[in-house]
């Protein structure tokens, strides 16, 4: 009986090995195919313009400035410029907006901060809206640059105080323009802290990330006064992300609201969020109006 019962346990384990020889190469097999999934269409997640691109207005309004940066391969990129009517140079307030927004998505905002006497420079991006070309980390931060450049030159327009304000992967946008065009201050609307790390998510290691945005490095390079809000119910980038920049930056000072990633739940969290983001633009820039 012992015979008999010791050939069992031994087949059942021999079942059990060979089950995990041919297990074990199928899921390695798998990962590696996801793995080449996710570095082949990483761009459409951390840029979907096929979201943001929806609707898209032939006519630029009446009281926009479109400014075209031509590619070097044809095209060109269109932002745009709103300016106040002060009769003295306004400070410049650059905007960069969310991966799945245009610069359509804040000509509100924009409209209300020029009304407060500031210019607003609505950046967009390659491939977003009425631009041309492909979406990059390199290609974003080096077009806002150039942007930048191209409103501070305009007349009513003074460069010299200069505020940045991002939503989202905008933020480190500006994160990293600003390493080399420093403005008086930043605001970081729910801002991801290095968009690599979300890459464990779909179980792939961050180096394979070739857009990997580390704004926690670049918090502690600048010297400026950084405004951090984060929503509390905010379900694509967590409020460890914010907290963590926060504790980074050389000057930061972090806010929390109610609200998801792309909206605040209640009209008062949207104006506190709003007096906030004024009173802090206007101690730096000082607009005339």
């Amino acid at each position: 009986m012992k015979t008999t019962d010791t050939s069992r346990m031994v087949q059942r384990s021999n079942r059990i090995r060979r089950m995990f020889v041919m297990i074990i190469p199928a899921v390695v097999v798998a990962w590696l195919i996801w793995l080449g999934l996710i570095w082949a269409f990483q761009e459409t997640f951390i840029f979907p313009r096929f979201i943001a691109n929806r609707d898209v207005a032939e006519q630029v309004p009446d009281d926009v400035e479109a400014m075209l940066l031509p590619l070097d391969d044809g095209g060109h990129v269109e932002s745009w410029l709103l300016t106040p009517d002060t009769g003295s140079p306004a400070p410049l307030l650059v905007i960069a907006h969310g991966n799945a927004e245009r610069v359509d998505s804040w000509i509100d905002f924009a409209r209300r901060q020029r009304n407060r006497g500031y210019a607003v420079l609505l950046a967009e991006y390659r491939g977003y809206g009425r631009s041309d070309g492909s979406p990059t980390q390199k290609s974003l931060v080096s077009d806002t640059k150039r942007f930048i450049e191209m409103a501070s030159a305009k007349d009513g327009v003074d460069g010299q105080r200069t505020g940045y304000l991002g939503m989202s992967i905008g933020t480190a946008v500006l994160a990293q323009v600003a390493l080399e065009q420093p403005p008086l201050g930043i605001v970081m609307l729910v801002p991801p802290a290095r968009i690599d790390s979300f890459l464990w998510r779909f179980g792939a290691p961050s180096f394979m990330m070739r857009h990997p945005f580390r704004t926690d490095l670049a918090v502690q390079q600048l010297d400026v006064p950084i405004l951090i809000c984060s929503n509390a119910q905010d379900h694509i980038i967590p409020l460890d992300h914010g907290r963590r920049l926060q504790e980074l930056a050389l000057d930061g000072e972090y806010l929390e609201f109610e609200g998801d990633h792309n909206v605040l739940f209640t009209p008062d969290e949207a104006r506190r969020r709003q007096e906030a983001i004024d009173q802090f633009f206007d101690s730096l820039l000082r607009p005339s109006m």
